[in-house]
């Protein structure tokens, strides 16, 4: 710093010490400040309860694409619990921003850490060097709207202010001011979004796919309503639209739950009114890719046994493969084929069969493909695949993300030949690699978007909408089967209040990338090197990123720079 002035210097280490604080690298032995401290962080950050803030952030830049949300995180440390926080935004009016959410992160428990390979540690005895934390701990996840004022019930509270960028809007630099009123204590905050003329597509003319499963009876025991009954549709439409504002744009069905047969096994009943309207509520939320679940599982997951999901009237499991399980494949099969006809969803539709398949199932799965073939040649088979023996079986191969990079050669090929290809992760992988748990850094949520950039993969599943435990705000890790625990998190994305779903810090970090994938899509179309060289600053592969959350705020001007390029007003 030869030749600067001492206040300029100073200036130059307090902003080197507020990008350390952003990315949570705080100096060590920093003294936490008596009284309430009040500081920004960047929403690609994670968030403790117990997190000190040395060095509050009182100002924060970032860059968004328009036709999004720019969220950012408020935190507040150094409570007694009594005191009555207040807030306000003003935009550069001086009014409050048109349609600004404010919300209130909520604290839940990581009481083991995610196994190196996968599940919990205890499933293989290794040490996960590459957790956030060592557990146990408590981590800032889901977070419920708010309005000012409120009680501060513990020693931190943590907010999440969101700001609305419509598609519309003239690119330029906007400044929130933001006022947190702590006991009389006022500070000021200011975030400060430079909006571009980039623009996110709607969810309609979304171009990768993602999906989470979603659990119809948790829905109906954690919020108190009966299937089918009218607050069962006004709480469904509530899941669907919270999904859809996370960037889901597929959703699935269950055949079971329309069908019935009699003791001979044959179809007594099929409620194709609920089935149609069951799809028109996630169609009207903007979502576009309608799943059939797998009609076969297994008997447990150290059976062999290939069974179908749903029993005639005798309740006798029924072999998949029998004449009995596939003449009632056939006639199930007919009536949602019917459905998907008549509503002209034919297109939309994707149907998985028995989930992941590996090889001592390939030649059972085989001929239940080719029952539903002979139905309808044009289906579409959408699997969870462990196996790479499916070719000709299967149009949308879906692998974990560790199976994908591991035999890429292969699935590059059946891209080539036609087929699409997704990548999903559940309870593995563990480790390094990019995953949705709670031990996790959020940027790992973020990056799954870019992965699939950088790979051309078309789509993301998981399993873990909705499938809480009981207690969706205690059991994070919870009991999978004897000797397995699902890691933090895993089990579900969507955590339930009485009145309806509430996202999650993870589900929006998720939402974030994907709409990168999508600028990232738009800058490829145009010029694919460098949208490639983008990437690579942050993401060499889903095990291999960076974890510096103001490389990857670099790495995003960059991207949203070089799509306003192509961009025309």
């Amino acid at each position: 710093m030869k030749g600067q002035s001492l206040p300029t210097i100073l200036l130059a280490m307090c902003l080197m010490l507020s990008l350390q604080v952003v990315a949570g690298k705080l100096p060590p032995n920093s003294p936490p400040q008596a009284g309430p401290v009040v500081g920004l962080f960047d929403e690609a950050q994670e968030l403790f309860p117990d997190m000190t803030l040395a060095q509050p952030v009182k100002r924060l830049d970032v860059d968004a694409p328009r036709n999004t949300v720019a969220g950012v995180h408020v935190m507040i440390s150094g409570l007694q619990g009594t005191e009555t926080i207040a807030f306000s935004e003003s935009d550069n009016t001086g009014k409050p921003t048109p349609g600004i959410h404010w919300y209130r992160f909520i604290d839940v428990p990581v009481t083991e850490n995610t196994g190196l390979d996968r599940n919990t540690e205890k499933y293989s005895g290794m040490v996960n060097p590459f957790v956030i934390r060592r557990a146990p701990f408590r981590i800032y996840d889901p977070f419920r709207p708010v309005k000012s004022p409120i009680k501060a019930e513990s020693t931190s509270v943590a907010l999440r202010v969101e700001i609305p960028i419509a598609a519309a809007v003239p690119p330029g630099e906007y400044t929130h001011r933001l006022s947190i009123d702590v006991g009389g204590h006022v500070e000021s905050l200011e975030y400060v979004v430079r909006v571009h003329r980039a623009t996110v597509p709607p969810l309609t003319r979304s171009t990768v796919s993602y999906i989470n499963w979603h659990n119809l009876d948790n829905i109906c025991s954690a919020h108190n309503v009966t299937k089918w009954s009218e607050p069962f549709w006004e709480m469904l439409a509530k899941y669907a639209h919270t999904m859809a504002g996370g960037r889901q744009n597929a959703f699935w069905f269950i055949w079971g739950d329309y069908l019935t047969f009699d003791s001979v096994g044959n179809v007594s009943s099929f409620r194709g009114d609920l089935l149609e309207r069951y799809i028109r509520v996630f169609l009207g939320a903007g979502m576009k890719t309608i799943h059939g679940a797998p009609m076969f599982g297994r008997r447990d997951w150290t059976s062999t046994d290939m069974l179908l999901s749903v029993r005639a009237a005798d309740g006798k499991e029924v072999d998949a493969v029998s004449e009995r399980g596939k003449r009632m494949l056939a006639q199930m099969a007919e009536r949602i084929i019917a459905v998907m006809r008549e509503n002209g969803w034919d297109g939309q539709w994707l149907q998985g069969v028995f989930d992941e398949p590996e090889d001592p199932f390939v030649d059972r799965y085989r001929e239940l493909v080719l029952v539903l073939r002979a139905l309808k040649p044009d289906i579409k088979i959408l699997e969870a695949t462990m196996t790479m023996k499916v070719t000709g079986l299967v149009d949308v191969w879906c692998p974990q993300v560790q199976e994908y990079q591991a035999n890429r050669e292969f699935f590059d090929q059946r891209k080539a030949a036609g087929d699409k290809v997704w990548v999903y992760t559940c309870l593995s992988p563990g480790g390094p690699w990019l995953n949705r748990l709670l031990d996790e850094e959020r940027l790992r949520q973020v990056y799954i978007g870019w992965a699939l950039a950088k790979y051309d993969l078309q789509g993301y599943l998981h399993w873990g909408g909705n499938f809480h435990t009981a207690k969706p705000f205690e059991e994070l890790v919870r009991f999978h089967m004897e000797g397995q625990y699902l890691p933090a998190g895993d089990s579900h994305i969507l955590y339930p209040l009485p009145d309806g779903p509430l996202s999650s810090h993870r589900f929006e970090a998720h939402r974030i990338g994907l709409e990168d994938y999508e600028l990232l899509a738009q800058l490829k179309s145009h010029d694919a090197a460098r949208a490639d060289l983008i990437i690579a600053r942050v993401v060499q592969g889903f095990d291999t990123y960076s974890k510096d959350v103001a490389a990857y705020r670099t790495a995003r001007r960059l991207l949203l720079d070089a799509v306003d390029e192509y961009t025309n007003e």
